[in-house]
């Protein structure tokens, strides 16, 4: 392909590109979804009813959504290639090519909750990969690895805008798409410490970094106005949900009758569906 031409330089004026440059992604439209399948193993020992994931200390959810909602920072992930280099396939030239691909750790920042639900969810789960085999107060104590398959997670990483769940109708044919990211086999590598000081009072933060194997990334549409929700049982949007639940059939028009009193059944017969439709999906999440 050769060189751009003159003509192929834009030279035209700032309203034709308006749409395009006045758009930007912000960066603080983002959520993260712990999709936690193998919690149940290393948060075994504590106890459920005062534990991370008891009603009172997730103020009735749970743990998971709660560490969503305090995770202040997130980062997307980057990647790179190991590359190798071969001479002589062409006289005189010096060709690379990837060898392998490198991913680079995950590091999240979180909003300490008054609970220490966080602290209390990240030690459990960092002490259950080496955990001590005997009394931790003996001399002689050692630890024992527990198997990958116990600990290692999922994360998925949705960016999307402020305007990807506002009607259609609002914004024409135009369709504002959801960029995910799951990350595969997760695992805490890195707790940092966390300073504490007299003086100014400041919201404690805490850094962790996690190591995965791999990551791929999803660029699709989601329905506008449902909010993505990833769980461990492979449901990715609340219409998956709704497929998943029987909540039957809603009313149609054609059913009640052409008069006023008819048609007022109906509206009421609609509204309680609508009701119990977002109290279900509600129930279920």
């Amino acid at each position: 392909m050769a060189f751009p031409r003159s003509s192929e330089i834009f030279k035209g004026d700032m309203r034709d590109i308006r749409d395009s440059v006045a758009r930007p992604s912000l960066d603080t439209y983002y959520q993260v979804n712990f999709s936690f399948g193998n919690f149940d193993k290393w948060l075994s020992d504590v106890d459920d009813a005062s534990g991370p994931n008891s009603a009172k200390r997730s103020q009735g959810s749970n743990f998971m959504r709660k560490m969503s909602l305090l995770c202040t920072q997130a980062e997307i992930p980057g990647t790179s290639f190991v590359e190798s280099t071969v001479v002589g396939h062409h006289q005189g030239i010096q060709e690379s090519f990837p060898q392998l691909r490198n991913y680079p750790p995950l590091n999240l920042v979180f909003y300490v909750d008054a609970d220490h639900v966080i602290l209390e969810v990240l030690e459990t789960w960092m002490s259950y990969i080496n955990p001590i085999q005997t009394n931790q107060r003996n001399i002689n104590a050692y630890s024992r690895f527990n198997y990958p398959d116990d600990y290692k997670e999922i994360i998925h990483l949705s960016k999307f805008e402020r305007d990807t769940f506002i009607d259609d109708r609002l914004k024409g044919d135009y369709s504002t798409r959801v960029t995910n990211y799951e990350f595969v086999n997760v695992w805490p590598s890195n707790l940092t410490s966390m300073r504490l000081a007299y003086g100014d009072s400041n919201v404690l933060k805490c850094n962790i970094q996690f190591l995965y194997d791999r990551f791929f990334t999803s660029f699709h549409k989601v329905d506008n106005g449902v909010v993505p929700t990833n769980t461990p049982y492979g449901i990715v949007n609340s219409d998956d949900v709704a497929k998943s639940i029987d909540l039957g059939e809603p009313p149609k028009r054609s059913d009640y009758g052409p008069n006023r009193s008819n048609q007022s059944s109906f509206a009421a017969a609609k509204r309680n569906f609508d009701k119990n439709f977002g109290k279900d999906l509600t129930n279920f999440l």
